[in-house]
């Protein structure tokens, strides 16, 4: 059997081609758009660093299988690809910042509670779930409000993506369950575990670089995220 630093490895080459991949394409895309592409190439090549440092044993918390870069990775990822998907609909930047805060704390809670174990990962993984549940409503509701001001294009952009995410993330949480569960082996919870950690970072990036023109942009480049006006504060 393939072993669990052999499973890492495999998804370490996977995320470098990866990346590697994205930073051409970035070249045929118009550069007042690169803006929203920089982000999610930045997190691709980052899970690939991160994921060849835990193939290698590097920094791992005793008591559990995590490793330092592991949970680096995931707080970088989820933070960077929720905060660009409240920008897409022109948010305020408040809005940026709890969009931004959620998924931090997500992550800390679980990982925090993975190494405890017992009663403190129960509370982690609740954590994790009433951040999701959250994100779902900052998105259906005051940023989805927020969208109706976009052109179409952006607006359908901005639902696609954040569902996409929604989605992806929830199977992670289904996920997460199984592991606090114990119902898989160690082996094949790393497999499960870095094949979603793939398609929720290199499946967004790249359904953001195929349909990253629907963002209008001014002449500086950026899409109009909003000040605290009241115009904003009535749509957050």
């Amino acid at each position: 059997m393939i072993s669990g630093s052999a499973v890492y490895e495999i998804a370490a080459v996977l995320l470098a081609v990866a990346a590697v991949v994205l930073s051409g394409w970035l070249r045929r895309i118009p550069s007042s758009h690169r803006h929203y592409c920089y982000p999610v190439v930045a997190v691709v090549g980052i899970s690939a660093v991160t994921t060849a440092l835990t193939a290698a044993g590097v920094l791992p918390v005793p008591g559990s299988q995590l490793t330092v870069p592991n949970i680096v990775d995931d707080f970088v990822a989820y933070t960077v690809l929720w905060t660009l998907t409240v920008a897409i609909a022109g948010a305020s930047r408040r809005t940026l910042a709890v969009a931004a805060a959620i998924p931090a704390v997500q992550v800390i809670a679980f990982n925090g509670g993975t190494i405890v174990g017992g009663a403190i990962g129960l509370v982690g993984f609740g954590v994790l779930v009433i951040g999701q549940l959250l994100l779902a409503y900052l998105l259906l509701g005051p940023v989805w409000r927020r969208a109706a001001d976009l052109p179409d294009d952006q607006r359908l952009l901005h639902w696609k993506s954040r569902n996409l995410l929604l989605f992806l993330i929830g199977m992670l949480i289904a996920y997460s369950l199984l592991a606090v569960a114990d119902v898989f082996d160690p082996f094949v919870l790393t497999v499960i575990s870095e094949y979603m950690g793939l398609l929720i970072r290199v499946g967004f990036a790249g359904f953001l670089f195929a349909n990253v023109d629907a963002i209008a942009v001014d002449r500086t480049g950026f899409a109009g995220v909003t000040s605290e006006s009241a115009g904003a504060q009535r749509a957050d």
